[in-house]
């Protein structure tokens, strides 16, 4: 049964889970995977091949979802 509750039907029209960005390492193409590193230096692999070495890839759920822009980062502590 579909709810009347406005709050949680607007919620349920906003996209979920984990999105960031990383640095394509490596590419499999016969996996269809690539090596990615995070801006923490963890290194993980994921989901797709869309994004050349070198580049910034966007990441959602254990997959690459586009190239992502290459700005510069700045890192502040308070």
């Amino acid at each position: 049964m579909a709810t009347v509750n406005p709050w949680k039907r607007f919620i349920g029209l906003l996209p979920g889970g984990h999105k960031t960005t990383a640095e394509v390492l490596d590419i499999d193409t016969a996996a269809g995977t690539s090596r990615v590193q995070l801006r923490t230096g963890a290194e993980l692999v994921v989901a797709g091949t869309s994004v050349a070495v070198g580049s910034t890839a966007f990441l959602a759920d254990g997959q690459v979802i586009g190239q992502a822009p290459s700005l510069p980062q700045y890192d502040i502590e308070v």
